[in-house]
């Protein structure tokens, strides 16, 4: 289910040396403000008020509360920079960066990334309710993302294993999309777009607030790009077309989301519909045919009642239901030339309650429990004509959990988290994964975090069945056992101002029985083993501060090392260095033309270089985006001018791709026009 594309010269654009000036300059800035001690009762309303996030511990708690080092992007950051996809939003995140096949977005986080890899290391949650699908496990975050940018309000990602909180899935962190309501979307509104490579969007959303008191909100987005023509070296030859795929990149998308909150009931519906070309080739294909392509289709339904029983005991609870199913069409000469076709469907339904209590004195306890049953996953392969069938996996099944925290004020500056959680999945043997968070406030706007917990991810369907002896099929997959992670975090956060916040974390993190995908012994096939041991330790700075005139600076860097302790051997696909650069100003608009002052954003994305499959190392790659808001005659306008220095950049191929590396775009171009009626 995946694809990618040509080595990079080796040489051109010589990776650039970040100087460890950087990290020292941002201790340095950090260092520089850790020390101003204040008074509790001396500070400002809005100090003391400092952002609320909700993914750390299931309940709201400010950033510096929380038992984990949290990252956020908001709605307005989404705007200011002009972020096109979920992906690209997690791309600006500290310790995470993204690949791309043509086909798929892929996640690495704090330098993890491994080749086949659906994502199924992040737990994806939307307002709360998971995302991820029951037969890959699969945390979609491209174009497959079925709602659209312009409705979510935040995007919180907790890193380190969440298990102990969320079960399955929050292996390496846990992403948290929360999206707008009728009342921050008031009215009609229109938004359209077009960009480089024949892109073009339109969105059309009405929010509203009822007469007794009830809010909606229902958006309908279509989204089209014709892609451009995709060069691949080891295809270049006259009976393949020189290697070039034409017409093949192409990606349409439908979204429809609805939203309705009244009375503490909220009910959301997202559906989205995927048409995707795969340029690559993957999985031994005939290059070049038309008839490649594949469609991602989901639904998601939830249903969530939050009340306060009794003053010191709120209950939250939610059923929600889903469907996604892929359809993959892959063109093979066999002889003679057929198209074989791929089926994956998953259905399911699930509930969870939640109780969180204050009753007793310091206590701050929560516990709930989680339930899903999969109704449907089914897997097929088949070829069309003549009809062949080489696949045909059906299986149902449950999910439970059961968990358990507490909030204990050990101190007025120190607290202790505590939680455990045991969770059973058909197939696979029960899991206890525990969560230790000591968070010691050295004065009210400078937390010291100790943090420790585990994790675990049990194979998911596609893994455990996926069997199929063509070009390109899994072959030879024996019992797999569950992934383990267990991490250790040291943190030290400061937040001076509800304008301000630095922080500076060491992480160190055991990784055990780790599934991956790799050449199987035969020719064309793959496998799936329980492969090896991963040993990850790294240290993360960032500083964001938004300056008196509006100006807003924001500087991340991220160094890992990851090593296969089994094999000895460093791990592909795996930056050591991560680096992201920020500023945003308002700037004064053309005098006489009647524009509200608008608002440029500069962003650097710097990614270290990266090993292959075939052992060639990419060099480290640096984009730089710039993006243009303001409003004009009630019109806003974007203009987003993307890679602005048109650097030649790559991402590492999976092992189903004939290329050792994935051309990425080169600068490409974005105009947007929103109006509200």
């Amino acid at each position: 289910r995946q694809p990618v594309l040509p080595p990079m010269k080796q040489g051109s654009d010589v990776p650039p040396q970040w100087p460890r000036q950087t990290a020292l300059w941002l201790l340095c800035v950090w260092m520089t403000h850790a020390h101003a001690q204040t008074d509790m009762a001396d500070l400002p309303l809005e100090q003391l008020m400092q952002l609320q996030v909700t993914t750390a511990s299931r309940y709201a708690q400010t950033a510096l509360e929380a038992p984990a080092t949290v990252s956020v992007v908001t709605a307005d950051d989404i705007r200011l920079f002009g972020y096109r996809n979920l992906s690209e939003v997690l791309g600006s995140m500290r310790g995470l960066h993204v690949s791309y096949d043509r086909t798929y977005h892929y996640l690495g986080t704090r330098g993890f990334a491994t080749p086949g890899d659906y994502n199924t290391r992040v737990l994806l949650l939307v307002n709360g309710v998971r995302f991820n699908d029951n037969l890959y496990d699969q945390a979609t975050i491209g174009t497959d993302f079925p709602i659209d940018l312009d409705l979510v309000d935040r995007v919180e990602f907790v890193p380190g294993p969440g298990s102990a909180v969320y079960g399955a899935n929050a292996f390496f962190g846990v992403i948290n999309v929360i999206t707008r309501n009728g009342r921050q979307l008031a009215g009609p509104q229109v938004s359209a777009e077009a960009g480089s490579h024949g892109s073009a969007k339109l969105r059309f959303s009405l929010g509203t607030v009822d007469a007794h008191g009830g809010d909606w909100l229902i958006a309908v987005t279509r989204a089209t790009t014709r892609g451009a023509d995709q060069y691949y070296p080891s295809y270049d030859t006259p009976s393949t077309h020189n290697g070039v795929a034409q017409g093949l990149d192409f990606d349409r998308s439908t979204q429809l989301f609805a939203r309705m909150h009244q009375n503490g009931l909220t009910l959301t519906l997202a559906h989205g519909e995927r048409n995707k070309g795969m340029p690559t080739a993957a999985y031994s294909q005939v290059f070049n045919d038309p008839r490649s392509r594949l469609t991602d289709t989901t639904t998601r339904l939830a249903a969530e009642y939050t009340t306060q029983v009794r003053p010191s005991l709120a209950l939250t609870g939610r059923v929600h239901a889903g469907r996604y199913e892929y359809v993959g069409d892959y063109v093979y000469d066999y002889p003679p030339l057929t198209v074989n076709r791929d089926v994956g469907t998953g259905q399911w339904w699930a509930t969870e309650w939640q109780w969180v209590s204050t009753a007793l004195a310091r206590h701050k306890l929560s516990w709930g429990v989680d339930y899903r049953r999969d109704t449907r996953i089914d897997q097929l392969n088949f070829d069309l004509e003549p009809r062949t069938d080489n696949l045909d996996a059906r299986r149902t099944g449950d999910a439970l959990g059961i968990f358990v925290q507490d909030e204990f004020a050990l101190r007025p500056d120190l607290t202790l988290h505590a939680g455990l959680r045991w969770g059973r999945q058909s197939g696979s043997k029960g899991s206890v994964n525990p969560r230790l968070g000591l968070v010691y406030w050295w004065n009210p706007t400078t937390a010291i975090k100790v943090l420790h917990g585990t994790a675990y991810r049990p194979p998911n369907a596609y893994e455990r069945d996926y069997r199929v002896d063509t070009p390109g099929g899994v072959v030879d997959t024996v019992a797999l056992r569950s992934e383990r992670v267990r991490t250790t975090e040291l943190a030290l956060e400061h937040a001076p101002t509800g304008a301000s916040r630095m922080l500076l974390t060491v992480f160190r993190s055991n990784v055990t029985n780790l599934i991956s995908l790799g050449n199987a012994h035969q020719p064309d096939r793959y496998t799936f083993t329980n492969a090896g041991r991963v040993h990850m330790q790294g240290l993360e700075a960032a500083v964001d501060h938004r300056l008196d005139g509006g100006a807003r600076v924001r500087a991340v860097y991220g160094r890992q090392k990851l090593r296969d302790t089994v094999a000895d051997t460093g791990l592909t696909h795996s930056p050591e260095h991560l680096l992201k650069l920020q500023w945003s100003d308002s700037v004064r608009s053309p005098a006489g033309l009647g524009w509200q002052s608008g608002r440029y954003a500069v962003e650097v994305i710097g990614v270290g270089s990266r090993r292959t499959l075939q052992h060639a190392r990419l060099p480290a790659n640096i984009r730089t985006n710039l993006t243009y808001s303001a409003r004009i005659a009630d019109v806003d306008v974007s203009v987003g001018v993307y890679n602005l220095f048109n650097r030649r950049n790559a991402d590492p191929a999976s092992y189903e791709i004939r290329e050792d590396s994935i051309a990425q775009d080169g600068r490409t171009y974005r105009v947007k026009l929103t109006y509200a009626f």
